[in-house]
C-alpha cells in the first residue's frame, strides 16, 4: 500500500526548503516524537495536527486514552525526499512514499519533506495506518477484514478546521474511481473476506466498498445497531457471512441500499474543538552532534544490513569522537554497534551517556541489551552474574517509565538467553509489554505462547485476537486464527502445534 503522507500538508503554510546548515528540531507530544529539519513553529503545528487527529478518532469511537510511556510513542522521522524514504526500506519499485512499522521499542513512521507529486489525498495513507495502530490498542473481539480496512479508510481523510475542530468520514477521493469504474464486488463476496490473490483493481474496489459500507452502517440512521449486532454474532462464533445474514437480513437488498447510498451526498461528522484538548507540545533544537547523526539514526532504528550497517556505524563513531557524551549521539552509536554484534562497544556507549545523563532510559535499555548479549557469549561462573547486571539495568529503566514496553520485554528475554525458566515476574513483564505494544505482533505471539504454556487458554485467545485480525499479516494471522479455533474446541495443546505448521516467514520474534 502506497503511503502518501507529506510533512506539513494541510498546515497553514509550507516551509521553504531549509538550507543545508539548518538545525534539526524535535517535537514531543503525548503520542508522538517528531524529528524534522524545519523551524519550530511549523513543527509544533504539525505535531498539534497529529494530536488533534488522535483525539478526534478516540472521541468518535469511545476509545480510551490511557497513560503512555515516553518510549512507547510513535516516532516520526521527516526525511528530505521520497527517494530517502525508499532507500531506507529498500524499495526499488518507486511504490513507497513513506511507511509505518509497529515495534516494541517504539513504533516508527517515515515521511518525506518533499513529495515527487501532489495528490488530493496525500495524507490519507498515513491516517489509515495510524488508525490501524489505534484499533490494535483495543482489539478484543474478532473483526472481519472488510471492517478492519473500512474502519481505517473511514478515518483516513480528516478535515482540520481553523477553529480546532476535526471533521471525519469525508469521502476518500482516491477510492472513487475503483467504486465507479472498477469490477463489481457484491457484498456477499466482501463478507467472505479478501482473496489471497487480488489484482490492484480488485484490491482498490475491496477497500472502497469496505469504506462505503462502514460509512453507511455508521451514519445511516435506519441501519443503526446492525453493525454492533453483526460484530456480536461474529464474537459468538458465526462466520462473517452468516453474521451478516443474521444482522443485515437480505444481503441483496443491502447491496441495493448501498449502491443507492453511494450516489447520495455523503455526510461527515464533526468532533468539536471544545472536546479536543491537546496537551502542551515541546519543540527543542537538537545539539550539533545529534543533528549530524539523526538521518543515520533514522536508518539504524529501522534496521540495516551489511555493508550499510558498518558504513553508518563508522559515520556515527566519527561524530561521537567530536561530541563524546552527547545523549542522542551515544545512544545512536550503541544501536549501531549492537546491530553489528559489537556488544562491548554498545555497552561502553551506553555507560558514557549514563555518566552525564544518569536518568537516560534509552541508555539503560541499550546497556541491558548489550550486557545480555555479552552474557550469552560467556561461559563459566561469570555468565549468570552478567545476566543479573543486564536485568538490573532494565529494571532501572522500568522504574523510571513503567509504561515503556521495551525494558519489560528485554527483561523477559534475558531468561530465554540464559536458558532458564522465566520467573513469574518475567512472564508478567512479557504480558504487560504485549498489552502496551499490541502493534508488535511478534511480541504478541510470544505472549500467547507463554499463556498457553502457563495453562491459561482464555488469556492466550484474547492475546491472539490482535494477530488474527491485523491487516497485511496473512500467514501469521491465519496461524493465530487456527490457534484460536483449537482453543475454542478445548484443545489448547493443539494450538501450540499449529505453530509448527506455519511458514517460517511468520515466526514470532
Amino acid at each position: 500500500m502506497r503511503f502518501l503522507f507529506v510533512y506539513l500538508a494541510g498546515v497553514a503554510a509550507m516551509a521553504p526548503i531549509a538550507p543545508a546548515t539548518a538545525a534539526w528540531n524535535v517535537a514531543q507530544s503525548k503520542h508522538f516524537v517528531i524529528y524534522a529539519d524545519d523551524n519550530p513553529k511549523h513543527l509544533a503545528e504539525f505535531a498539534t495536527q497529529l494530536e488533534r487527529f488522535d483525539q478526534a478518532v478516540r472521541l468518535a469511537t469511545h476509545m480510551g486514552d490511557p497513560a503512555i510511556g515516553k518510549g512507547n510513542r510513535l516516532t516520526v522521522f521527516v526525511v528530505p525526499t521520497e527517494k530517502d524514504v525508499r532507500s531506507i526500506i529498500g524499495d526499488k519499485t518507486g511504490f513507497f512514499a513513506g511507511f509505518y512499522t509497529g515495534r516494541i521499542s517504539g513504533s516508527l513512521a517515515y515521511v518525506p519533506k518533499r513529495m515527487d507529486n501532489d495528490s488530493p489525498d496525500q495524507n490519507s495513507i498515513f491516517f489509515h495506518e495510524y488508525t490501524h495502530h489505534l484499533m490494535k490498542q483495543e482489539l478484543e473481539r474478532p473483526y472481519p477484514e472488510w471492517y478492519v480496512e473500512g474502519f481505517a479508510e473511514f478515518f483516513s481523510s480528516p478535515r482540520f478546521d481553523h477553529d480546532g475542530s476535526v471533521w471525519l468520514g469525508r469521502v476518500v477521493t482516491g477510492r472513487a474511481f475503483g467504486l465507479v469504474e472498477g469490477p463489481q464486488l457484491p457484498l456477499e463476496t466482501l463478507f467472505k473476506g479478501m482473496p489471497p490473490v487480488m489484482t490492484n483493481a480488485q484490491r482498490d474496489v475491496f477497500y472502497g466498498r469496505s469504506w462505503l459500507l462502514t460509512h453507511y452502517l455508521q451514519l445511516e440512521g435506519h441501519r443503526r445497531g446492525q453493525l454492533s449486532a453483526y460484530l456480536s454474532a461474529m464474537e459468538k462464533g458465526a462466520s462473517s457471512l452468516d453474521a451478516a445474514r443474521q444482522a443485515f437480513g437480505d444481503l441483496g437488498q443491502l447491496d441495493k441500499d448501498l449502491n443507492a447510498y453511494e450516489n447520495k451526498r455523503l455526510t461527515m461528522f464533526q468532533v468539536a474543538a471544545s472536546a479536543i484538548h491537546v496537551q502542551p507540545i515541546s519543540v527543542t533544537s537538537l545539539t550539533p552532534g545529534a543533528s549530524q547523526v539523526i538521518l543515520a539514526r533514522a536508518r539504524i532504528k529501522y534496521g540495516t544490513k551489511s555493508p550499510e550497517s558498518e558504513t553508518l556505524a563508522a559515520q556515527v563513531r566519527s561524530v561521537e569522537a567530536q561530541y563524546p557524551g552527547d545523549e542522542l549521539v551515544e545512544t545512536t552509536l550503541a544501536e549501531a554497534e549492537l546491530a553489528l554484534g559489537h556488544c562491548q562497544a554498545a555497552k561502553d556507549a551506553g555507560e558514557r551517556v549514563l555518566r552525564t545523563h544518569p536518568q537516560s532510559i534509552d541508555a539503560m535499555i541499550l546497556k541491558g541489551r548489550a550486557m545480555s548479549e555479552l552474557a550469552d557469549a560467556t561461559e563459566g561462573p561469570a555468565r549468570h552474574a552478567m545476566f543479573e547486571e543486564a536485568r538490573r539495568a532494565l529494571i532501572a529503566a522500568n522504574k523510571l517509565d513503567t509504561e515503556d514496553p521495551e525494558p519489560l520485554y528485554e527483561f523477559y528475554r534475558t531468561f530465554l538467553r540464559e536458558g532458564v525458566r522465566p520467573t513469574a515476574n518475567a512472564l508478567a513483564a512479557l504480558h504487560y509489554a504485549s498489552d502496551l505494544a499490541p502493534q508488535d505482533l511478534g511480541v504478541r505471539m510470544n505472549s500467547a505462547i507463554a499463556y498457553l504454556n502457563e495453562g491459561k487458554p482464555n488469556e492466550a485467545r484474547a492475546t491472539l485476537t490482535v494477530i488474527a485480525y491485523s491487516p497485511h499479516v496473512e500467514q501469521m494471522g491465519e496461524t493465530a486464527k487456527r490457534m484460536i479455533a483449537a482453543i475454542d474446541q478445548g484443545r489448547p495443546t493443539e494450538a501450540l502445534m499449529e505453530l509448527r505448521r506455519r511458514s517460517p516467514a511468520s515466526g514470532a520474534n
